[in-house]
């Protein structure tokens, strides 16, 4: 017992000279050496880049001045159903496969649960729920950004935005989070599709609506750690990410799904031309957009459960009438 003690006292003291030397990294602004510090603290000691990071995050990160902090950022293609994101994720790994571009593609709760699998630290249970997300956000895509280096890191996800009451807390922050695309679909089309899913009509409106007020995980792959998502209702989510001051501030651009076969060429170029503005330094490769559309073509889901007007009325209650009219569907 005498060692644990001085074990914790020796721990105690290394975080605190830590601490105190990331503070000192933090008041001359000297950006390169705070990461050089998170990077040899998360190979060394697990735990106390645990308290570095998260200090440097109440601290220093989502101040104005930190804009520079880390040189790579997140984008966030995010959609209620995720294999919605499927066919622009495709697109943009295809696009960066033919440049220099550095990149990382993956799931948003895949790749926090494998980052948690690694660090394996005792402040977080082995599920992570929504208050953890409220609290943690920032501690999680910051410990990814720290793992890419240089590379930009694409995140596909199907979380609702969402800022806590007292607005300190968010779930994805304006300092490293440069772009989001959120792809929407036809509430309709989404009820039809989980009514064959489920072969259940309550079970589909659940979903769609949230009525059990569930989290969701779209993990592929859960090993000692799964990550929970908060996607609410259809409603609730295409509002939070429609929500002008959101758009703004992380420079979002919504796409209908509708629009990847009606217009691919058009939307792709777009989509490249919404990254060069949020920072990214890419070239529009004309060609390359036309080889992907060419060997890719898009195929809209069939719309094939028939819907009663019953049904059509159960959504068209939960759902807000000014979100149907801003997307333009008919409902």
């Amino acid at each position: 017992s005498n060692y644990i003690v001085l074990m914790s006292i020796i721990n105690k003291i290394k975080l605190n000279y830590n601490l105190k030397l990331l503070d000192d990294l933090i008041v001359n602004q000297k950006n390169e050496a705070i990461l050089v510090l998170l990077r040899d603290t998360k190979k060394k000691n697990k735990d106390i880049f645990f308290h570095l990071l998260k200090h440097l995050n109440q601290q220093y990160s989502h101040k104005p001045n930190a804009e520079n902090l880390f040189q790579n950022k997140l984008v966030l293609i995010n959609s209620f159903q995720l294999d919605d994101c499927s066919y622009l994720t495709k697109f943009l790994e295809f696009y960066f496969s033919k440049t220099n571009y550095e990149y990382y593609f993956g799931n948003f709760s895949d790749s926090i649960a494998a980052d948690l699998d690694q660090m394996k630290l005792k402040y977080f249970p082995k599920q992570i729920e929504f208050n953890h997300m409220v609290e943690f956000s920032d501690f999680f895509i910051n410990s990814l950004l720290l793992d890419q280096n240089e590379k930009s890191c694409f995140l596909t996800s199907n979380s609702a935005f969402f800022e806590s009451h007292n607005k300190t807390n968010y779930f994805i922050y304006p300092n490293t989070a440069i772009a989001y695309f959120f792809i929407h679909d036809n509430p309709l089309k989404i009820f039809s599709h989980l009514k064959e899913k489920y072969s259940n009509t309550q079970k589909a409106l659940n979903d769609l609506c949230n009525m059990e007020k569930s989290l969701t995980s779209s993990q592929k792959n859960i090993v000692n750690y799964q990550v929970l998502e908060n996607r609410q209702s259809w409603d609730v989510h295409a509002q939070s990410w429609l929500d002008p001051n959101v758009l703004n501030t992380y420079r979002g651009l919504a796409i209908g799904n509708e629009e990847f076969s009606l217009r691919t060429e058009e939307v792709l170029t777009k989509v490249i031309f919404h990254l060069i503005q949020a920072g990214l330094k890419i070239e529009v490769d004309y060609e390359v957009i036309a080889e992907f559309i060419n060997d890719n073509k898009f195929i809209p889901k069939e719309f094939s459960s028939d819907i009663s007007n019953k049904e059509k009325k159960l959504i068209t209650n939960n759902i807000n009438k000014k979100v149907l009219q801003d997307l333009e569907y008919e409902v």
